[in-house]
């Protein structure tokens, strides 16, 4: 059996889905997988072989993205991408075919390439999946005078003229799914996730061991360890550890502190005793010996940290951490969802203090993890990749 996997550009979509590409590859199934010379290491270590592509512009939405708002300037990026990356991607394909593509979400070549070679199509979500109780899409205007919207109209006519398949109206980009469809989200925190059909299979976080560089210790006294990581976009902000430091420095804990790039320590004023400050953590062994984490509420992190166990409290600060967030408090595995605006000394004791002195979130944490480790992962989404694909080739 012979797989194509096409991402979509960005680093994040690429490292989750390694882990099952991996897992494929150890079952015996042979892998092309199509990304820029960016990610040929990241790709080669999974025993897969690097088709390299080059490395998207924009070209085809920078206009539209300077100019226009972002939502209406978006459907164009996406094609936009997919027109820069297409005749790569088809003349690998035709010289070496596969039996089935595997196509990241929003990597809208991967489709068009599925479609017009009339194969298996095959969708990886890294966030929510589309349906009922969810999707992104339909919280966007219309903006029915858009250049943006009028140009991606175009160019999706053109597409479905030369590879066939739906129009890729906007709601088909972002509700679109594939003939199967694997979610690196956790079925019970999905919402609505009892309401998808068999073609969907929900494997949670996609956990792979990875070698620690032996940076980091876990603390062997015994007591909790508290990891927080705003993540590695908004993670500039100096004030919010200088509220932190006055609540943890009497609590008998150890906390870790990742604070990306950025940020140097001597920023952050007195730094207390039971403080380590790291530029960048190995997140998966930090969080296996976890007991709290103070998270932005990034999917990925969300459910690399229910893989393990382990409860949050959550700063979000975009749309799609604002919903993971209330989820997670919802489903009792937080304690609370605070905005940056939101955020005080006051605010972020009260959050903490509920979080350590309640056991329920723990306990919930458990069960979750419980779940992705015994239903989902990168095992059980290799296997049901191999299983669809023997039933249909």
């Amino acid at each position: 059996m012979k797989i194509a996997y096409i991402p979509v550009g960005a680093g994040g979509h690429i490292l989750s889905s390694l882990p099952m590409i991996t897992e494929l590859v150890r079952r015996g199934v042979e892998v092309d997988y199509y990304a820029p010379n960016t990610h040929k290491a990241q790709v080669e270590i999974t025993g897969a072989r690097h088709v390299p592509f080059p490395e998207v512009t924009e070209k085809y939405a920078a206009q539209y993205l300077a100019s226009e708002p972002f939502l209406a300037a978006v459907p164009m990026a996406f094609l936009g991408q997919a027109k820069e990356a297409l005749d790569d991607i088809m003349a690998g394909l035709q010289a070496n075919r596969p039996d089935a593509i595997i196509t990241d979400e929003l990597a809208v070549a991967g489709r068009l390439a599925a479609w017009k070679l009339k194969l298996p199509l095959l969708m990886m979500f890294t966030s929510y999946a589309p349906g009922p109780a969810f999707s992104i899409f339909r919280t966007f205007p219309e903006f029915p005078d858009s250049p943006a919207r009028k140009a991606a109209a175009e160019l999706a006519k053109e597409f479905q003229a030369e590879y066939g398949g739906p129009l890729l109206t906007p709601a088909e980009i972002f509700e679109g799914v594939g003939d199967y469809n694997i979610s690196t989200v956790s079925r019970s925190f999905q919402p609505g996730g009892e309401r998808f059909g068999d073609n969907f299979f929900f494997a949670g976080a996609q956990i792979a061991p990875r070698a620690g560089d032996g940076s980091w210790q876990p603390p062997t006294d015994g007591k909790p360890l508290l990891y927080t990581s705003l993540g590695s976009l908004f993670n500039n902000w100096p004030e919010f550890y200088q509220m932190l430091f006055p609540v943890v420095r009497d609590l008998d804990i150890h906390v870790l502190c990742s604070l990306g790039k950025t940020l140097k320590p001597e920023d952050l004023g007195e730094i207390p005793a039971n403080v380590t400050t790291m530029a960048f953590t190995p997140q998966l062994e930090v969080l296996a010996h976890t007991d709290f984490f103070l998270t932005h509420a990034g999917i990925g992190s969300v459910m690399e940290a229910l893989y393990f166990g382990v409860p949050m409290m959550c700063i979000p600060q975009m749309d799609e951490q604002i919903t993971t967030a209330h989820r997670a408090v919802e489903l009792g595995v937080a304690s609370t969802a605070l905005l940056k605006e939101e955020v005080t000394e006051g605010t972020l004791r009260t959050a903490l203090l509920k979080l350590l002195n309640d056991p329920t979130y723990t306990r919930n944490a458990k069960a979750m993890s419980v779940e992705m480790q015994t239903q989902g992962g990168c095992q059980r989404a290799a296997e049901a990749v191999i299983t669809y694909l023997n039933g249909v080739l």
